[in-house]
C-alpha cells in the first residue's frame, strides 16, 4: 500500500513537473513570438521612418527648389517690371521729344513761310522801284536790264572825254549830276563803274586810260552825294568792245563808260543787310 502510494505520489509529482515544464516552454515560445513580432514591428517602423525621412528630404529639396524658382521668378518679374517702367519712360520721353520737334518744325515752317512772303513782297517793291529808276534814267542815258539790276551806257557820243584825258567836261558833269539825283532817291543799291576804250593804242595804254576814266566818274558821283562805300570801279581797256570793227561808228560805241546798278540790300522786318557790289 505504501508502495502504491509512493508510486502514485511520484507520478503526481512528475505530472506536476511535466506540466510546469510544458507551461514554461509554452510561455517561452509565446515570448519568442512576441519578440519576433516586436522586431518586425520595429523593423517596419524603422523602414517607414526612413521612408518618411527620405520623402521629407525630397519634399524639402523640392520645396527649396520651388522657393528658389519662385525667387528667381519674382526677380525676373521685378526686372521685367523695371524694364517695362524704363521702356514707358523712354517712350514718353521719345514722344515728348517728337512733339517738341514737330512743334519746332511747324514753327520754323511758319517762320520760313512768313520770311519768304516778306522777301517776295520786298522783291516786288524793289522791282517796281528799279522799273521807276530805269524809266527816269532812260530819259537821260541808254539803259539795259540785267539779272542783277540795270546797266547805264554812256557812249562817246554823249559822254565824251578829251584825247588821252580822264578829265570830265562840263557836259559830262551835268549828266552825272542828274544821274546821281535819280540814284539818291533810291537806297539799297550798289554801283560799279566800268571804263572801256576803242582799239587805237596799245593794250597797256588803253587799260590805264579806261581805269582813270572809270575813277573820274566814281569820284564825281561820290562828290554828288552817292555813298563812297557802294561804288567800285574797273577798267577793261579795249578787251570788251560793244561793236566789233575799226570804223568810226564802232570806235565811238566802244569808247564808253558803263554804270551798273545792282541790288545790294535785303530786309527782313526791321533788320537790313547791305553789301556793295
Amino acid at each position: 500500500m505504501n508502495r502504491l502510494g509512493l508510486v502514485i505520489g511520484t507520478a503526481a509529482v512528475l505530472t506536476l513537473v511535466g506540466y510546469g515544464v510544458y507551461q514554461g516552454y509554452s510561455s517561452y515560445r509565446a515570448t519568442q513570438e512576441q519578440v519576433k513580432s516586436l522586431s518586425r514591428q520595429v523593423k517596419q517602423t524603422s523602414e517607414l521612418a526612413q521612408k518618411e525621412t527620405a520623402e521629407a528630404e525630397a519634399a524639402k529639396q523640392k520645396a527649396d527648389e520651388a522657393a528658389k524658382s519662385a525667387a528667381a521668378e519674382a526677380d525676373a518679374r521685378q526686372h521685367a517690371e523695371t524694364l517695362s517702367k524704363q521702356s514707358d519712360e523712354q517712350r514718353q520721353q521719345a514722344e515728348a521729344a517728337r512733339d517738341q520737334a514737330l512743334t519746332a518744325a511747324q514753327s520754323a515752317s511758319e517762320q520760313s513761310k512768313k520770311a519768304q512772303e516778306e522777301v517776295e513782297k520786298m522783291r516786288a517793291e524793289r522791282e517796281q522801284e528799279l522799273n521807276n529808276m530805269q524809266e527816269a534814267l532812260s530819259k537821260l542815258v541808254e539803259t539795259h536790264r540785267t539779272p542783277d539790276g540795270m546797266v547805264m551806257i554812256l557812249p562817246d557820243s554823249t559822254f565824251r572825254f578829251g584825247f588821252d584825258s580822264a578829265e570830265l567836261t562840263q557836259k559830262n558833269r551835268e549828266l552825272l549830276s542828274r544821274i546821281a539825283g535819280i540814284l539818291l532817291v533810291s537806297k539799297g543799291y550798289g554801283l560799279a563803274v566800268f571804263g572801256y576804250t576803242d582799239d587805237v593804242g596799245t593794250p597797256e595804254y588803253n587799260q590805264s586810260l579806261s581805269e582813270r576814266r572809270a575813277k573820274a566818274v566814281d569820284d564825281y558821283l561820290v562828290k554828288a552825294g552817292v555813298p563812297a562805300g557802294i561804288v567800285s570801279t574797273k577798267g577793261f581797256g579795249k578787251t570788251s568792245p560793244m561793236m566789233k570793227g575799226n570804223t568810226q561808228e564802232a570806235r565811238g560805241k566802244n569808247r564808253r563808260v558803263e554804270i551798273a546798278v545792282t541790288e545790294s540790300q535785303i530786309k527782313f522786318g526791321d533788320d537790313a543787310s547791305t553789301t556793295a557790289k
